[in-house]
């Protein structure tokens, strides 16, 4: 009864249903030739909401601007990405206009047009230095109109992608831009130079790229490959905002997305250093190198991590070998002199760092470091010139100043030492060697409260410092506070558990608390650790008397008298 009732209205309202089916046709047809302008309106990566969702994707099905706007999202932009990909969109289609009105085909001959509408009438620049991490993202190159090389590639890519041409990303180490191929023509563009073109010379020039074929470097990219680059920078922008933790996962699907990509497993190794995993950061250093075949900054990398394993000899090979490829690397020769100052051998490292200033004679730290080693082997007046030349380059480098107070206070000047202190802590309040500094004064100066004082504020900012819990220990034990002095000295021996004089000291602690048992156990591990301890001796004498033992004590005392102790003679006649 229905199908009769629908064919008879059709049939009464034929003309007018004809138009309108027209004009819908028409309209749908206006849509499709809207929506069809752009070559990428079919692909799926529009419609990828997550990261890992793009990755999961066929290389063709990707949409680059799409995964970089999840990206941004990700960063903390709080416009969706439907905004700024229609930005693009637009400023694609503005493109074909242009196209049309110049007759002009859709192949390198557009690249000309894409410039001028990209650099001159929209006035996109690029930034001298990637110093700010906003500047990767692609929606702050859309806002601001500003980005360095990778990011303006990824717009220069994004637009290319959707004009349909075969536009790549191509990396070097430290730089990103992009090449035409269309099988027929190709040819570099320099996106920070307003789209103008290069030759592969100019690049292995400026940026030279390692000659192993089996590496990324000036090839044509894929687009998931463009992502590794980008990943690897956006690593670093997590790092300079202080988010290890992202830095740490973002990097590391760097790696896994461009294992050849050297900058990557070096950024990655940094993280590892930072989390103080320096097996791991080796691996990704040495991959590094097997990737450049050498490189300066590599070998100083893989140095620094034998440093934090304490192989200070391998560490001193690696720093010269950087200096070998690198004879201007102020940073090696300054390395290098720390590693021969960890091993003892203090001129050595004084002359590279005298190599290091002549280089650079504004180099701070090297000045500062030539200080501390100088200080170290009590050349004092070397030690106070150096020092102050870093301070004349840094007025605000509370380390050189608070090293210069500890040089006053070695050589007993204690008024300069104190203000000298106090004078870096206007500047920091954080810094837990003024206060050491500071409490070792009031020590000399006989005025225990500002001692105790000042190494509680010294382990407020540095828990660890295990100096100042054994100093901070003594001073409570003077100051008849034995329990406070048990709590110091066990947290410094937790630091340090092969201190001899830590385990000494909390022997005598115990036995001034009427804890004998314990303080015998102490004076034992003191001895163990340093079996000429003649202290310790002593104390295990008086102990084991104390606790009725006068054969022991007897025996624990002539061993002290053997070492130099002054024993009581009492001790000295127990059998």
């Amino acid at each position: 009864m229905s199908r009769p009732f629908f064919q008879n209205s059709f049939n009464r309202n034929r003309k007018s249903d004809w138009i309108l089916i027209v004009l819908l046709g028409v309209v749908s047809l206006a849509g499709m030739l809207h929506a069809g302008i752009l070559a990428n309106q079919n692909k799926r990566g529009l419609r990828a909401y997550t990261i890992e969702g793009v990755l999961r994707l066929k290389e063709d099905e990707i949409d680059l601007a799409t995964a970089a706007l999840i990206l941004s999202r990700e960063w903390g932009t709080p416009r969706t990405a439907h905004v700024y990909r229609r930005k693009i969109d637009d400023m694609a289609e503005a493109i074909l206009k242009k196209l049309r009105e110049k007759h002009t085909p859709v192949d390198y001959r557009a690249i000309p047009v894409i410039n001028e509408h990209l650099f001159e009438e929209m006035g996109f620049t690029s930034v001298e230095t990637a110093d700010d991490p906003e500047d990767l993202f692609l929606h702050v190159v859309l806002d601001k109109k500003r980005g360095y090389c990778l990011s303006l590639s990824i717009l220069y890519l994004s637009i290319a992608e959707r004009l349909g041409l075969p536009i790549y990303g191509v990396v070097v180490p430290g730089h990103f831009f992009v090449r035409y191929d269309d099988g027929t023509r190709e040819f570099n563009i320099e996106t920070t130079s307003k789209g103008g073109t290069a030759p592969d010379e100019h690049y292995i020039k400026e940026f030279n790229p390692p000659g192993n074929p089996k590496t990324l470097y000036m090839k044509k990219l894929t687009k998931k490959e463009t992502l590794g680059c980008f990943f690897n920078n956006l690593g670093n922008s997590y790092t300079t905002v202080g988010d290890m933790d992202m830095a740490f996962k973002i990097l590391l699907r760097a790696v896994q997305i461009n294992p050849l990509l050297s900058e990557a497993n070096m950024n990655l190794g940094n993280i590892y250093l930072k989390k103080k995993m320096p097996l791991q950061a080796i691996e990704q250093y040495e991959k590094a190198l097997q990737i450049l075949g050498s490189d300066a900054k590599a070998m100083n990398n893989l140095a620094t991590a034998y440093m934090d394993l304490g192989s200070y000899q391998k560490a001193e090979s690696y720093y010269k070998t950087a200096l070998n490829l690198d004879p201007s690397f102020v940073d090696g020769y300054r390395n290098l002199a720390n590693a021969m100052q960890m091993q003892g051998r203090y001129e050595d490292a004084v002359s590279q760092l005298k190599a290091a200033v002549v280089l650079n004679p504004g180099d701070t730290d090297s000045f500062l470091l030539l200080g501390q080693i100088c200080r170290q082997i009590q050349r004092f007046p070397d030690a106070e010139k150096y020092l102050l030349k870093a301070l004349r380059l840094d007025p605000l480098l509370s380390s050189a100043r608070v090293s210069l107070g500890h040089v006053y206070l070695d050589q007993n000047r204690l008024q300069l030492a104190k203000n000298t202190f106090q004078a870096a802590l206007m500047y920091e309040e954080a810094l837990p060697q003024a206060y050491f500094g500071l409490a070792q004064i009031a020590h000399l100066n006989e005025k225990l409260d500002d001692e105790i004082r000042n190494y509680e504020q010294a382990l407020s900012y540095d828990p660890y410092l295990a100096a100042a819990l054994q100093n901070l220990g003594n001073a409570y034990f003077k100051n008849n506070n034995q329990a406070a002095a048990v709590e110091a000295y066990q947290k410094a021996i937790q630091l340090q558990p092969k201190n001899a004089d830590l385990h000494y000291n909390l022997g005598v602690t115990f036995a001034k608390m009427k804890q004998d048992e314990r303080a015998v156990l102490m004076f034992a591990k003191a001895i163990e650790l340093d079996p000429e301890n003649a202290s310790a001796y002593n104390g295990m004498a008086i102990s084991y008397y104390q606790l009725g033992n006068r054969e022991l004590a007897g025996t624990y005392a002539r061993k002290a008298k053997a070492l130099g102790f002054d024993v009581q003679r009492e001790l000295l006649e127990l059998e």
